[in-house]
């Protein structure tokens, strides 16, 4: 017993260790560094579980490593500075979808600066991020005042709390499903939902708290409650859309289909501070750019991308992007069908409906498959915490000249996790 006892602390110091060197100090161009860190955290984080140990103790720990995390400025995105770019405009009183970031440097706008612009990661593309997001962006400029750690926790405590409630939403759902509640801790305790969230501030964190919320109080039968967390989820990021059909289709069946239809109309309603044909010029151009343009760790686009270069000689995203969409809407409407038909529970629809829309999608960063991971526990489904794990190999293709991303990553990542699906399909047919 001593000596087990010695091996989980042991696990445990390692894993909180990882995590801060991963949000403190290691860059992520130092490749070999950052994957043995992730390695270590990992490794620990499934031995830790598997021993289920005091659950105040995991619960603190969590609670720990986030607030390790407020100590240093995001290492492994730099999105930040396009989230305090934002909300400087805003406090300046400039449309934030006005202009291309360019075009403020040479008008002496208080915050901005040379500095910051150097620091954009996509200093040639219209904001892209909602007016729920950009409220945020204001506070922490306000509260900041030109200190960027200060603008950078500001935005991390309001993360931090979406992850608690989160954990607690989640637990309050397994009990619904009369599952194991110790299972919310796989989410809390994951790595890369620690590092995505309060370590590089993605608001996916924000999303999952309110889909979470709204499929509780969908299953509670508060119909209104359930239409205002779908609705803040897609107000936040416009992904959470893709739920709706399903959300319908089941609600007619149900007599809930008033729960999209809020949902719905909340999310629209979250865009009016910001609406005009400003917002609508630049959503749209970059939309265009994200699926004619954009592309990153992606699986059946890569394929087609290379039988584009057999055939035609040069990359044909701007014609594969939008045909892999139509294919995305199609295969979410008929996931959403079947899942009415089946009774499937809304966590698993869910966790299928997303899979598919990565599936297709150009781009999938880390951060993309974190809902998978809430989901996946809540029906019963691992492969999103392997793909958690595999997901963070893509961050080896950063240099500290650019990017490039060696294509047998993609293929180890898509092949074990494809796999992994595969037989948990398999087993849970059976």
């Amino acid at each position: 017993m001593p000596n087990q006892k010695t091996g989980y602390y042991t696990f445990l110091i390692v894993y909180i260790l990882a995590i801060f060197s991963l949000g403190y100090w290691i860059e992520r161009h130092a490749s070999f560094t950052i994957l043995l860190a992730y390695c270590s955290a990992f490794i620990s984080y499934l031995f830790i579980l598997q021993k289920e140990e005091n659950t105040r103790l995991l619960f603190n720990t969590g609670l720990i490593i986030r607030v390790l995390l407020f100590l240093s400025l995001p290492i492994l995105s730099d999105d930040l500075y396009r989230f305090i770019w934002d909300g400087t405009l805003l406090k300046n009183g400039i449309h934030p979808f006005a202009a291309l970031p360019g075009e403020y440097l040479n008008q002496s706008i208080p915050g901005i600066n040379q500095e910051l612009f150097d620091h954009l990661n996509s200093p040639n593309y219209f904001t892209i991020y909602p007016p729920l997001n950009q409220f945020v962006f204001w506070l922490s400029v306000i509260i900041g005042d030109g200190n960027w750690l200060a603008s950078a926790n500001t935005i991390r405590l309001i993360l931090y709390v979406g992850d608690i409630g989160s954990f607690f939403v989640l637990k309050k759902l397994l009990r619904h499903y009369e599952k194991p509640q110790h299972l919310a801790y796989w989410y809390w305790l994951n790595p890369l939902v620690i590092l995505e969230f309060t370590g590089n501030l993605h608001f996916e964190g924000l999303v999952i708290f309110f889909i979470l919320s709204g499929i509780y109080f969908y299953e509670k039968n508060k119909k209104w409650l359930a239409g205002a967390g779908f609705g803040l989820a897609i107000g936040t990021k416009l992904l959470p859309l893709i739920y709706l059909p399903f959300l319908f289709f089941k609600g007619l069946k149900e007599r809930k289909w008033l729960v999209s239809i809020l949902a719905g109309i909340l999310g629209i309603l979250t865009l009016l501070p910001l609406f005009d044909h400003t917002f609508i010029n630049a959503m749209t151009e970059s939309l265009d750019l994200y699926f004619r343009s954009f592309e990153f760790n992606a699986s059946i686009y890569f394929i087609a991308r290379e039988i584009g270069f057999w055939i035609y000689g040069y990359n044909n995203i701007a014609q594969i992007g939008p045909l892999l969409s139509i294919f995305s809407f199609i295969s979410i409407l008929t996931i959403s069908l079947i899942g009415v038909w089946k009774k499937w529970s809304v966590p698993k629809t869910f966790l299928f409906i997303l899979s598919v829309y990565l599936i297709f999608a150009t781009t999938v960063h880390p951060w993309y498959v974190l809902p998978l991971v809430a989901f996946g526990i809540l029906s019963g489904y691992w492969y999103p915490i392997v793909w958690s794990f595999l997901i963070f190999f893509t961050y080896i293709g950063y240099r500290q000249d650019g990017f490039e991303l060696p294509m047998f990553i993609v293929v180890v990542e898509y092949v074990i996790t494809g796999l992994v699906l595969l037989v948990e399909i398999r087993l849970n047919n059976k």
